[in-house]
């Protein structure tokens, strides 16, 4: 510590990010890692990529990605939002939305980044206890508030939410943004992306680092209401933003292209 430190800084618990052994091949369960090989179409995108186009800067607005996850999901690109993994993602949509007189709310037993960046920005927040079987129960939530995030599946319980559930929240509170982190989701919930047209208070976020195996490119991206997304580009051209990389543009449009994969991983069968 030094006495030049911020106020901020000084009263910072930073997140601890997962360890990473040096050893190979090993099934690293403590940071989520997929055990399985990202899509051949990426890998193939990244060998094609490496030539005189990387003395060029990215495209800042990743077109090209929206584009596609936009069809992916039967959305118009105006509503994707991209950045370099669902953290920083996240810490968009923390400033540009959850920062209000009232206190966000989100599980007492979660992802632990979410208090963290509450402290950065001096946001209010709440945690909101689990039942006794570790779930979250919307009754809960239905109190005034500056926005509510939780993971679903809740991690690290694992634990779902039913989309019936969602719902209900989303009826029941109109008045802030609900952000549903669905890092995990094809592990064992049912997406919320389909409520997007009938919510504009709906936020969903989504990774490529995990089901989809390519957590060493770092991109991430939100779904939701044109209104949503504009505030979310508008905090990431207020700062100093590091662009998503060309090889990150480049393998994840081809991810998300509708001849194949779906979006998922292609495991070979033994």
């Amino acid at each position: 510590m030094s006495r030049y430190w911020s106020s901020v800084v000084n009263g910072l618990t930073p997140y601890v990010p997962g360890e990473q052994p040096k050893l190979p091949d090993l099934v690293k369960l403590n940071t989520n890692e997929c055990p399985y090989g990202p899509s051949p179409r990426a890998l193939a995108a990244l060998r094609d990529a490496v030539g005189d186009t990387l003395r060029l800067y990215p495209d800042p607005n990743c077109d090209s990605l929206r584009e596609s996850i936009a069809a992916f999901y039967k959305l118009k690109p105006a509503q994707v939002f991209v950045g370099n993994g669902s953290d920083e993602v996240l810490a968009h949509v923390f400033l540009a939305l959850l920062k209000h007189e009232q206190p966000v709310l989100f599980p007492d037993i979660t992802y632990s980044f979410y208090p963290v960046y509450c402290r950065l920005y001096g946001i209010e927040c709440r945690q909101v206890p689990l039942t006794g079987s570790f779930e979250i129960r919307v009754d809960d939530y239905l109190t005034p508030n500056g926005g509510i995030v939780f993971p679903n599946p809740n991690a690290p319980t694992g634990r779902p939410l039913a989309l019936s559930e969602i719902e209900r929240l989303l009826r029941a509170n109109t008045g802030s943004v609900v952000v549903v982190d669905e890092a995990y989701v094809d592990f064992g919930a049912e997406s919320a992306v389909g409520l997007i047209g009938r919510y504009p208070q709906l936020l969903v976020v989504h990774t490529l680092s995990k089901s989809r195996s390519l957590a060493g490119l770092r991109v991430g991206y939100a779904l939701g209401d044109t209104g949503l997304i504009e505030a979310l580009w508008s905090a990431y051209f207020s700062i100093d933003y590091k662009d998503v990389a060309t090889f990150s543009i480049l393998a994840v449009t081809l991810v998300f292209l509708p001849s194949g994969l779906l979006g998922k991983p292609e495991v070979e069968k033994v």
